[in-house]
């Protein structure tokens, strides 16, 4: 019974870890592009922002999102959220790795300012972590941690709950996959196109056999009827001769 339990508490935890999603909403007659976190909206894209980076605000959205997902697969890494002036923008920052940036014309029929927008995106970040690690804290209610410590297959399972660690097993597991069916393919389609390659050969070669053979026959018809003709030449010389004689 306590291996159920620990199984279903290591589920709970591998389905609790933060679930990154880029989505669209409408928004005043509009199709907008939204980041969400543990299904909480985060940010609305509503503008292009830099227009010489971005050709659209879904370029963009997708932009922030990868930032978001790639930070949110470390360990407390989107709570290291800071925020910096960058002349007229305001940048959000971790560790020097720039997330997002808030721009005059995100504010544009707003009446926050552009710190204070950046500041809202950076607080739904935090607010929708938080939301997702207090359901994992009461799902670790559920389970004795005497129960858990005392289980053999802790060491083993609790790799599993580790997001970044499965996450980069199945990566590399879908990796293997790709490169030994490429590498599969490749060779039916060389095989393939091998095949196909020997057969028009022997093909060729089959009809030029065939045609040196007709040449062959041709050629001896008309040695044959070279000698034939030479030998009338020579008979009806001979007659030509002993008529003279006579």
């Amino acid at each position: 019974m306590k291996q159920i339990i620990l199984i279903l508490f290591l589920f709970q935890v591998s389905i609790f870890s933060n679930v990154f999603q880029l989505s669209t909403i409408v928004d005043n007659q509009q199709l907008i592009p939204v980041i969400k976190i543990n299904g909480q909206i985060v940010i609305k894209v509503k503008d292009v922002g830099t227009k010489q980076v971005f050709s659209s605000s879904f370029e963009r959205s997708e932009k922030i999102f990868q930032s978001l997902k790639e930070l949110g697969n470390e360990s407390a890494g989107l709570n290291r959220i800071r925020i910096r002036r960058n002349k007229a923008d305001y940048v959000a920052y971790v560790d020097n790795i720039e997330v997002y940036r808030v721009t005059p014309s995100d504010v544009i029929g707003s009446e926050l300012t552009v710190y204070q927008m950046a500041s809202l995106w950076r607080e739904n970040i935090l607010d929708a972590l938080k939301n997702n690690q207090s359901v994992l804290s009461s799902a670790k209610e559920n389970v004795e941690l005497t129960d858990i410590a005392s289980t053999p297959l802790v060491p083993f399972l609790s790799i599993f709950s580790n997001n970044s660690f499965f996450v980069m097993v199945v990566q590399f597991t879908v990796f293997i996959l790709i490169q030994v069916c490429a590498i599969f393919f490749t060779f039916q389609y060389l095989n393939h196109r091998y095949k196909l390659m020997f057969e028009e050969f022997h093909k060729r070669l089959k009809k030029f056999h065939n045609t040196q053979i007709r040449y062959k026959n041709m050629i001896a018809s008309l040695e044959s009827k070279v000698a034939d003709l030479r030998s009338k030449v020579d008979v009806t010389s001979a007659d030509n001769v002993s008529n003279l004689n006579g």
